[in-house]
């Protein structure tokens, strides 16, 4: 029994050291930004607070900048925006960011997206490299049903291509879609903007999202918002900018239309303040060479959206400079259109 339990420790060794080995390689497969992203959210562990969290898909990760809100509310900020994040990865990466602090977030800010219950159900592409804790991870696996998640080198899949093209011609496996010229508090400076017109098109992503909404994706936002509120964690949703031509297109279509009645539903239901609920807030300011597509934006767009953010909290009566903080039933306060 004791030379199998030796072998089978060894072989269990071996395992992770050729999964490791596999990791570290699958590495040079990534493009700058890329890097410069991943890299990005080691900070959050560092800091000795976090006032404010910000978490959400790429959206939230090209809207929020956190120097704006030290500079106006005195606010130590962190974005936590996470590329592809669906909001059933976001239950598990929330879950897991809130486990790694002894003091939770006076502030926890839901970034949404209009398409975010269209996300089909898997562990994500991105997110299983920032849950740190196996069980957060086996949960998201399991629900997901993706075996992938369990290993470093499932985790980095998509950048087996990336790798193969480096090592045969040198050159980057992947477009570089930010220039970054900083990173604070996990958000990367960009002030790459976009290349033509057609970034500006609502059907740029057609094919990625499910044509119907995702149950799921509705389930575990609700889950989300009842774990926030049993820890007693005030939050806020917060609708990042659309460029007005894509912003068009999409209230078009019929998946615009079911995102803005589940916000409802859940602004009356649950009495949860929603941000910029219309997307109207800045539609006609924002000028095109302030985002990097339809529904992203780069540095000098984040940095107006952050500013009008941080005068909405501000007016809601947050408050960071302090020990004290308003109770989480001062979040219903009306939104700010």
């Amino acid at each position: 029994m004791k030379k199998f339990i030796i072998k089978f420790a060894l072989f269990l060794g071996i395992i992770f050291a050729i999964d490791f080995a596999l990791s570290r390689l699958l590495d040079f497969g990534r493009p700058v930004d890329y890097a410069a992203f991943v890299d990005s959210k080691k900070d959050y562990d560092n800091l000795e607070k976090v006032d404010i969290l910000f978490i959400g898909d790429s959206q939230t990760a090209d809207g929020f900048v956190p120097s704006v809100f030290k500079d106006k509310l005195g606010a130590t900020a962190f974005n936590y925006g996470v590329y592809q994040l669906s909001p059933f990865e976001g239950y598990f990466l929330l879950k897991d960011l809130l486990a790694r602090r002894v003091q939770a977030p006076k502030l926890v800010v839901l970034g949404t997206d209009a398409q975010m219950f269209h996300y089909h159900v898997s562990d994500g592409k991105y997110s299983p490299l920032f849950i740190k804790n196996p069980l957060n991870l086996l949960s998201m696996f399991y629900k997901s049903s993706n075996l992938g998640a369990l290993t470093a080198t499932g985790r980095k899949k998509y950048l087996f291509a990336g790798l193969i093209k480096r090592i045969i011609s040198g050159q980057a496996g992947a477009e570089v879609r930010r220039e970054v010229g900083k990173i604070e508090n996990g958000y990367l400076l960009n002030e790459k903007h976009y290349a033509d017109l057609s970034r500006f098109d609502c059907e740029k992503d057609r094919g990625f999202f499910s044509v119907v909404p995702v149950a799921k994706q509705k389930e575990y936002f609700l889950k989300t918002l009842a774990y926030l509120q049993e820890r007693k964690i005030p939050f806020v949703m917060a609708n990042p900018p659309m460029h007005k031509n894509f912003l068009a297109g999409m209230k078009a279509k019929p998946v615009y239309e079911q995102f803005s009645a589940v916000m409802a539903e859940i602004e009356s239901r649950h009495g949860v303040a929603v941000f910029n609920k219309d997307h109207a807030l800045l539609v006609n300011e924002l000028r095109d060479e302030e985002f990097l597509d339809g529904d992203h934006l780069c540095y000098p767009g984040a940095k107006k959206f952050s500013s009008a953010f941080a005068d909405y909290l501000a007016g809601a009566g947050f408050r960071f400079n302090s020990s004290q903080v308003m109770a989480s039933r001062e979040t219903t306060k009306p939104a700010l259109d």
